[in-house]
Order: C-alpha cells, then structure tokens, then sequence
C-alpha cells in the first residue's frame, strides 16, 4: 500500500529513517563540509535555503514516480517531461497575456492533467495488459518528444504572439520569470548571505505542501484513491471485484501529469521557463537535474512510501547544494555520489518478495525472439535463393558503398558501422540475458578512453590496444553487474542510467582523469595497409561489425546462449537444474560490455580523437530506445534500429516541410508510433510480412509448416480449410503399406514424385490427415509433424481470396 495506510512498524521505520536522514544532513552541511572557507565550518543559511527550495521542486517529481510505479508497476520516465506542455503554458499566459494568476496556474496543471491522460488513452491502454517493462520503455522513448517537440507547439497557439514578433530568448523561453509573476517586487535575505529571494522560492514551497496534502487525501479519503491503492496491490484481482482498472490508470497518469506541471512551474518561476520545459535538453546535465534526484529520493523510499520519497528529495538538495557551495569545481563528485547511493540502497535494502511485486516483470520479459526460416522450408529453391540474395546484396551494397561515395559519406559510414557495435552488445545483454542497461554507452567510454590512451599516451600498437580495451571494459562491466544479482529489470535500469551519467560526469574531467584522456589519436597501419584513409577505415570498422555479429550468433547457438533465453524466461527453473544464474548474469554482463568496450575502442581511433557528448547519458538512452525500436531480441532488429536512427539523423533531406517532420521523428515521435504499431519492433513488421510470403510457397510447394500457423486459432483455422472431396476406401494413403512415403509432383513447379503416383480420390484423404495434424498440432509447436510420411499442404484447398 502506500504510505498513507502503512502499518504502525512502517510508519515507524519512516520516521526512523528520516530521522537518520536528517542527523547525517547536518553532520554534513555543519561540520564536515568547509563551508565558506573562512576557517570556520558550516554552510550558510541561504544556501541551506536554496537547496531546500530546489529539492521542493524535486520532491514533486518524485511523489510523482512514487504514485505511478505503486499503482501501475512502473518507473515513469517521463515524470519530468509529462507536464512540460502545461508548465510552458503557464508562462505563456503569464508573459505574453493579461491571465490571472490563479487562472494562468490552473490551466496550465488541466494542461499537464491532460496530457497525462492522453498519454494513458493512446499508450498505456495499448500496452496494458503487456509486461510492465513495455510501458516503461514507452515513458523513455515519449521523455524526448514531450520535452521538445509538444512543448513546442505551445508558443505557436493563436492567443499568443506570433513566433515571428518574438526575440529568440522569449521563443526559447530563457527570459527570466521573476519580473511577471505575482510581487515581483518583493525580495528578501536569509542571514548575511547576498542573496535575493522573493515570491518563486515561497511559491515552491508551497506547491509541494499543497501537493503532497492534496495526494494524501485522494488516496486516503475518496473511493477512486481507495480503489487506486487496491489496483495497487493486485491489479488481475481489482478487475475480478469490479473496479474499473482503465479508468483508475487515466486517474493516476492524470495525477502524473498534474504533479510534473507543479514541478515544472516551479524549477522555471525561479530562474527561466526554460529551466524547467527544456531541463532534458541534450546531454546529461538536464537529467542529473530533473531525473536522477528524484529516482534516487524514490528508491530511498522503496517507491512505497510517500514521505520517504518527500523527505530525502529534500535532504538529498540540500546536502549536494551545499557541497557544490563548498567545491564548485568538483561538481562532477555529486553524479558519482548520486550513483554510489543508488546502487548502494538498491543492492542492500531489503525488497519485498510479495506477489504484486514479482508480477512487475523480473526481466525483460516482453522480448520475444524472432523465430527464422522453418527448417521445412530453408532449402526450398525460391526460399534458399531470395534469403541469400537478400545478403548478397548488402554486403556487396556494403563493400561498394566507399568506391561510390565521397570520402565525408565514407567517414560517415565507418561511423554508423561502429556504433551499430553497441547494439548487438545490448541484443546479448537484454534481448537475450534479460538484463536492462541504461547504461552501455558507459561501457564504450570505457573502452574508448583505455584503448585511446594506450596507443596515444603508451605509444601500443592499434592491435594490441584494442583488445586490452576490450577485455578491461569486459571487466568493468562485471562489476557494474553485481546489482543483477539482486536487482530486477525496472530497477536494475535505473542503476545502468545513474552509471552513465557518472561515467560522462568523472571520466572525461580532465581534473582527475588528465592523465588517461587521449587527446590526439592516429589511425593504425598493418603491413602496407595504411587506414589513415577514410576508405580503408571503412573496411576495418566493416570487418569489426562483422567479426561482432559472428561472435553474437555463435553465442547464441551455443550452450551460453540457450542457457541465457531460458533464464530470462524462468531463472527458478533454470537453476532447478543446477545452472548458477550468478555466473550466467555475469557473463552476460562481461560479453556485452567487452562488445561495447570493443566498439568504443575502434570509434576513437575511427574518429582519431576522444568527443565527452558522444558517450552522455541521454546519448545512452538513445541507443537503447532504438534498438529496442528495431527489434532487441535479435541482431536484426537491431541492425534495423540502428538504419531507422541513422536515416533520420544523416540522410533524408531536411526542407521547409520535412524539418518538423524529421524533428518530430527524431524526438521520439517516430519511435512510439512505431512501438504503438507493431510492439516486436521493426523486425516484428518485416518478420510478419515474410511469414505470409513463406505461407504461400508452402501452400503451393504442399509442404505441412506448423510453426508459421502457431499464432492461429485452430478453430477458426479449421473453419477457413475446404476439402476436396470425401475420402475413399482403399485408396490413397488407406493404400500404401507401413513406412512407404510419397511426394507430390507439381506440374508447375516441379518436383518428382518419391515413389509414386498418387491417385486423385487419394489426395482427399491425405489433405484431410495433414489438416487434422497441423491443426492439432497447433496448440503445442514444440512436437513437429512427422514430415517425412506427409509432404502436403495444410492449406491445400482454401478460399480463392487466400489464395
């Protein structure tokens, strides 16, 4: 439940715990910390005050995690960015408009409040009954295209001034917000610090107050809160007792967006709207401002308990402002600091085991391998040679692509070639292992800087450097997957983002890594091959995404790879039978991280120089979200992702009329309307379309495939199958002795019979005995027909229109 209804040892424990939060805050803040350095210790007041202002604005996003994860069973990505739409408006009307205020704050909470309803009816409706971990990847790819493109469309609404008669700070939205809001004029001091605060930093404060008051009493004392707190617990059986579950999600992502326009409102009346609509802008500052505190607050409080969440939000500013007070250069320290507490709270607190909680997906359960070509049909003629036509014409697309093009699109291909690397490491990690990484972008940092500095710094060869790189990345990311062992999937995300924000943060500060950070890196040469040439790096970066896929496969076919598939579908019974699910999760971590270690080591001498905002947090976010938009269970689906980013972002043209059409794309949109189309990804649509095609050829070749009707209703698939004529005695197969078999011949696409001619009045009784066991056989693809005594169609005869 939430901590509204908690039990007397739990409202205990939250007292206990803040209690202890607040006695370490100010052992912290007063002795510890140097304060301002004047000999004496302790920071100011003002800046306490600041940081508690600041982690006012926190704590709203974080109550807002805390509802939505307790209700619906998921880490809302987007809490931050739901309500930017609403925030936007708001400063909007108070700006450019004659609005009140009261009247301004409400329209633009509705607005937020809509917008989280929206979210609900178009997505969360369409995924709700998928794993939890569907929906959460949603909220990840929608952060982006709330944060940008719908925010963007509010100055553009008639009722206010034309994007035209705007200077480009008011269009941007960095104009400062104090002068238009309410006693604009009203300033005042806290001790002797030269500080101004007025009416925004009261105006936060009780916002949060207002808030949390506000939730309490929903959840507490109104039937929807108390069915919401039911829907919590169990949402199968708040169904069976007649509670509208569809409806109570609306309310609560309504409430979402509700709680993430106050935030919104509150981080821009401070300093600028933009602050507060555009915090996730590119690269990782804007997240380590909006969504690491708040996730960290919420996992303090075991995404349960509302003060907790409230409490730490605050402590946790207030402690991180005034270290940044004392050692402003050293603000990287409070993203390491940020991670060490998170990983820290998620590995040794103690999580509940109850049923509610392990229904929320304890892993990435809603990967689905994409199955291949029948074994029946993959030496058909027309099969066999359309699939590898198909990989003729890449590669030779491939190897031809540098002796077409420019050397600037020779550059670009060697790049896209590399990164694509990192998304066959996440199909091992997460399609595969079922272990969610936010993360794998910190693994090719890794990677890129140790195989940069050896052969810049230590003078090694290229082809030595690389795979110490690559083993050392491997290593590293074992250690990152020791919170696997206890984490599951939604939480163990968080950990992997809180890592690469930490490692963009720390590894690329010149005041601690200076003597490891390449700064001129030369391509490598072997014999009389010189790659300091784009075509000939190209063909390298080539030969590595090769070398990679071929290490993936054989992974996959082997003993490892059939070991990780079972543990992500059911880790219990896999160690039933004596695997060590530690050692495979671990593996799994090493191998994926090596890979993007691998990539990361190639990329820098590709680039032949080291680049801080191609390794950030959301760079991070991105390749995940487009794997996964391609297909994260196979490395097809990821090769497709990684095409769909590039496409978007390098080759199609960017005129008048496509520029917010490729922005929309680009910021997320293109990803959720294919996520919203076709869930299994691009791979899933192109999958699709092949089994159709290979329905046909069985159709016509008369050759019995039970796995491309699996997904069939047998049923409805007995209903659409028209016999011939009805069987006759002592013909057809009643004729033939035990163990003789017979192929049809065709006179259209040939073939010659086996042994035989078969009588037409037999075909009848065949047809019905192979459509009597493939319908059977439907419910369980597992056992396969025996093919070698019936060679028919399952769908011999059939309407002219499916045909």
């Amino acid at each position: 439940m939430l901590a509204t209804t908690l039990p007397k040892g739990s409202r205990a424990r939250s007292i206990a715990v803040c209690t202890a939060m607040l006695l370490v805050s100010i052992l912290i803040t007063q002795l510890f910390l140097p304060g301002t350095g004047g000999g004496g210790r302790g920071t100011p007041a003002a800046v306490l005050f600041n940081g508690f202002v600041t982690g006012c604005s926190t704590a709203l996003i974080a109550l807002g995690l805390v509802v939505v994860y307790r209700s619906l069973r998921i880490i809302n990505f987007a809490q931050a960015a739901i309500g930017a739409a609403g925030g936007r408006l708001f400063f909007e009307f108070m700006q450019f408009t004659p609005v009140p205020f009261p009247i301004a704050l409400i329209l633009g909470v509705a607005v937020g409040a809509l917008t989280g309803a929206a979210f609900d009816l178009i997505f969360g409706r369409r995924f709700f009954n998928q794993p939890r971990i569907v929906l959460t990847v949603v909220t990840i790819a929608a952060l982006p295209f709330l944060a940008f493109y719908v925010t963007s469309l509010i100055p553009s609404l008639p009722i206010f001034p034309r994007t035209s008669e705007r200077t480009l700070q008011e269009l941007e939205g960095f104009v400062p917000a104090r002068p238009f809001l309410p006693f604009s004029g009203w300033k005042y001091r806290i001790g002797g610090f030269p500080n101004d605060y007025g009416f925004p930093e009261v105006f936060s404060i009780e916002l949060l107050v207002f808030a949390v008051i506000g939730v309490v009493c929903f959840l507490r004392f109104t039937r929807a809160g108390v069915a919401i707190r039911a829907l919590a617990e169990n949402s199968e059986r708040a169904s069976l007792l007649g509670i509208p579950v569809g409806s109570l999600s609306t309310m609560v992502w309504a409430l979402s967006g509700a709680l993430s326009t106050l935030a919104v409102i509150s981080i821009g009346a401070r300093t600028v709207p933009a602050a507060g609509t555009s915090a996730l802008g590119t690269g990782s500052g804007g997240v380590i401002l909006v969504l690491l505190p708040p996730i960290t607050a919420a996992v303090i409080a075991r995404f349960e308990s509302i003060p907790i969440a409230v409490f730490s939000s605050i402590l946790l500013a207030t402690v991180f402002n005034a270290f940044l007070f004392s050692y402003q250069e050293h603000g990287g320290l409070v993203s390491l600091a940020y991670f060490l507490l998170l990983g820290g709270m998620l590995i040794f607190q103690r999580r509940k085991g109850g049923r509610s909680e392990e229904g929320t997906g304890v892993s990435w359960a809603a990967v689905r391998e994409q199955r291949g070509i029948p074994k029946e049909l993959a030496r058909v003629g027309t099969v066999f040679r359309t699939r590898w036509a198909f990989i003729g014409v890449t590669l030779i697309f491939l190897l031809i692509w540098p002796l077409i093009v420019p050397p600037r699109f020779q550059f670009l291909g060697a790049t896209i070639l590399v990164q694509a690397i990192i998304g066959v490491s996440l199909v091992i990690l997460t399609g595969w292992a079922g272990q969610i990484s936010l993360g794998q972008l910190g693994f090719s940092a890794i990677g890129a800087v140790v195989g940069g500095a050896l052969t810049s710094k230590a003078g090694w060869p290229f082809w030595i450097a690389v795979p110490i790189a690559t083993v050392f990345a491997g290593a590293f990311a074992t250690l990152i997957g020791i919170p696997a062992l206890r984490l599951k999937g939604l939480f163990l995300a968080v950990s992997t983002l809180a890592f690469a924000i930490t490692i963009e943060a720390i590894l690329f500060d010149e005041k601690y890594f200076d003597w490891l950070l390449p700064v001129s890196i030369d391509r490598p040469t072997l014999f009389f091959i010189n790659f300091e040439q784009d075509r000939p790096m190209y063909y390298l970066c080539l030969v590595a995404l090769v070398l990679s896929i071929v290490v993936a496969l054989n992974l996959r076919r082997s003993r490892f790879g059939r070991l990780l598939i079972a543990m992500r579908e059911n880790e219990a019974n896999v160690q039933s039978f004596g695997v060590s699910a530690v050692r495979l999760k671990l593996t799994a971590f090493a191998v994926s991280g090596a890979m993007a270690g691998f990539s990361g080591a190639v990329y820098v001498h590709q680039q032949r120089g080291l680049a801080k905002q191609t390794f950030n947090g959301q760079e991070s976010i991105d390749v995940f979200v487009f794997t996964v938009l391609g297909g994260i269970g196979s490395i097809g689906g990821a090769m497709l992702g990684s095409l769909y980013d590039n496409l978007l972002t390098y080759f199609l043209p960017a005129n008048d009329f496509l520029a917010a059409i490729l922005a929309a794309l680009q910021q997320g949109g293109g990803t959720l309307l294919v996520l919203y189309i076709v869930p299994a990804g691009l791979i899933g649509a192109i999958v699709s379309i092949r089994d159709a095609w290979l329905r046909i050829i069985a159709q016509r070749r008369q050759i019995v495939v039970p796995s491309l009707f699996a997904d069939y209703d047998p049923d409805a698939l007995a209903r659409r199958l028209i016999p011939l004529a009805d069987p006759q005695a002592n013909s057809g197969l009643a004729a033939l002795g035990p163990g003789v078999a017979f192929r049809l011949s065709s006179g259209i696409h040939g073939g010659g019979a086996s042994g035989g001619n078969l009588a037409i009045a037999g075909q009848a009784e065949q047809e019905r005995l192979a459509i009597s066991a493939a319908v059977e056989s439907i419910g369980d693809v597992d056992t396969p027909l025996p093919t070698d005594s019936v060679d028919l169609d399952l769908v011999a005869v059939g309407r002219e229109e499916d045909r």
